[in-house]
């Protein structure tokens, strides 16, 4: 008997077809002629896109002969290349056993900290992504909508990164050797700007050490994908599902950018 997989046209696209790319001059890697022209800003945040220190759009962030990312130097990250991969979630694939949170918490933290993890199913249990207002809408997901567990994840955001770009202290980089967007503990401050930041609530925070913390892609080896029983967590080619996906959270107006990111914009535009 076959399985009929329910997801989104969005997520089924991604996972059955390639889109054409050609390699950029910079990195030597793919790039979608549709990724190039649709850089574009997020609400809540006063930034624009191709920004960078010193008016180059790589002065920020060293890119390798290999097309991924390392921490720059001197200075703060702006621009950087998209991340080479994402994790995605099939949700009817999904029976909410939370392994995944705890496989994500044991390998980073070290301890079986659900509340922590970098991937959301607990808070999806019942309404699914849009939450309990519409919980009773045929366009709804959940226990009380289509009875599906969507699973929320990083979208490893394409420039602007909302949370990389609000950080006050240069503390989330764009590094190697998947391009993740990574929170830097030691530029950490622990002040959550970034959990504000992000439209779709992503970002996590140790209690304990203080920290935030978000997906790093585990290298390129998700543990997450490898410890679903059922196979409804997927690792492909990074896509840009920022127009497509759904926001939990409207940005707070008082979330800003910090100077030293408008000034880089201002240099380039």
């Amino acid at each position: 008997m076959v399985e009929e997989i329910h997801m989104d046209e969005k997520t089924r696209e991604l996972i059955s077809s390639e889109e054409t790319v050609e390699p950029t001059p910079t990195t030597g890697k793919p790039l979608t002629r549709r990724q190039v022209l649709k850089l574009a800003g997020y609400s809540g945040l006063s930034v624009v896109a191709l920004c960078a220190v010193g008016g180059n759009l790589f002065d920020a962030v060293d890119v390798s002969a290999q097309g991924t990312a390392t921490p720059a130097a001197n200075g703060r990250q702006v621009y950087g290349p998209n991340a080479q991969g994402l994790v995605v979630g099939i949700p009817s694939r999904c029976v909410g056993c939370r392994r995944c949170e705890l496989a994500c918490t044991d390998y980073n933290e070290g301890v079986s900290q659900p509340a922590m993890s970098r991937i959301k199913i607990a808070r999806n249990y019942t309404f699914g992504h849009q939450g309990p207002q519409n919980a009773y809408s045929p366009h709804s997901q959940g226990e009380y909508g289509n009875h599906l567990v969507v699973q929320d994840l990083c979208k490893q955001c394409p420039h602007p990164v909302p949370c990389q770009l609000a950080c006050p202290y240069g503390a989330i980089e764009i590094s190697g050797p998947v391009n993740a967007r990574i929170v830097n503990q030691d530029k950490c401050r622990g002040c959550r700007t970034c959990l504000q930041a992000c439209p779709w609530g992503m970002t996590s925070f140790n209690e304990e050490a203080k920290k935030a913390t978000k997906c790093h892609l585990c290298s390129g080896k998700p543990e997450c994908v490898q410890t679903c029983p059922t196979g409804a967590l997927q690792y492909i080619p990074w896509q840009d599902l920022t127009k497509t996906s759904p926001r939990r959270f409207v940005v707070p107006s008082y979330v800003g950018t910090p100077k030293d990111v408008t000034d880089s914009c201002a240099k380039c535009h």
